[in-house]
């Protein structure tokens, strides 16, 4: 099924482009002057443009999920007005709009370096407990992303036959169960020992997540259990600093993202680590 939908969606993308593509060349043998740099904003725009229409059909509303479009829009702008923007307000506006997308590139630049680096310190990991972070199940199924880390965390457990694992996450709107519970009911279904798993019900973010399940963990192993938590890649980094936040001090293991989500998660998560930085959190 990933497969079909991978193609499907890569489908869509190259008939958007060859669109563009061949109405660009139709535009300039018509002797409408479309540099090479108007062109590429076009496409990029458009390109943008679609992803976050794609999505919104695949997924939960949310910022991330915008946020292509929010980019996309101004360079097909500026593939349009480009020419005509060499003076007066248009042409405040023409650098104006330079200096942003300079300073997000600059942006998504750090913060990218920072996700990787902190997703890629919990590879060899040994710990006692392991924390996984709750997602939206819808129902009491989980989903894609939440999947992810649920496999992530059994592969976890079968390595480390000694290790428990805490499901952190309470119940939220559209969900008939916690989060939580639904997780547990994954876990075992996939062969894990039931007695292994603690479920933790009541947290309704990342810092509750960890507090409440640390209570667990000091319950079982004392205040000195070597703790890991599981969350999708581009969260491990915010994901620590939230812990560190409560005194926790653990290490992150990335689960794979969903692949269609990346570029809106990559972009959302930007904004998270921004806040996060202005708030003092960071």
């Amino acid at each position: 099924m990933y497969t079909r939908w991978r193609l499907y969606i890569l489908a869509v993308f190259l008939v958007v482009i060859g669109v563009l593509l061949f109405g660009c060349r139709i535009w300039r043998k018509r002797g409408h002057p479309f540099s090479a740099l108007r062109e590429v904003f076009l496409i990029l725009g458009v390109v943008l443009i679609v992803e976050t229409l794609i999505v919104s059909t695949l997924s939960n509303y949310n910022l991330g999920v915008i946020l292509p479009a929010f980019f996309g829009v101004p360079l097909v702008f500026l593939a349009f007005m480009l020419p005509k923007m060499d003076k007066g307000f248009l042409l405040f506006l023409k650098w104006l709009m330079a200096i942003c997308y300079a300073v997000a590139i600059g942006i998504f630049l750090v913060c990218g370096f920072l996700m990787i680096r902190a997703a890629n310190e919990g590879s060899d990991v040994e710990a006692d407990a392991v924390i996984v972070l709750g997602a939206a199940v819808h129902g009491d199924k989980v989903t894609w992303v939440l999947e992810n880390r649920l496999n992530t965390a059994i592969d976890y457990m079968e390595k480390h036959p000694n290790a428990i694992c805490v499901v952190s996450g309470g119940q939220g709107s559209g969900e008939s169960v916690t989060e939580a519970s639904a997780m547990k009911k994954y876990m075992v279904e996939y062969g894990m020992d039931a007695s292994r798993i603690y479920t933790e019900e009541k947290a309704k973010n990342t810092k509750e997540n960890f507090e409440y399940s640390k209570i667990i963990i000091d319950e079982v192993f004392g205040n000195n259990a070597r703790i890991a938590f599981i969350t999708t890649n581009f969260h491990v980094y915010r994901a620590g600093q939230v812990a560190r936040e409560q005194g926790v001090n653990a290490v992150g293991i990335p689960a794979d993202d969903v692949w269609y989500l990346r570029l809106n998660n990559f972009l959302r998560e930007c904004v998270g680590i921004c806040v996060y930085a202005l708030r003092g959190d960071i």
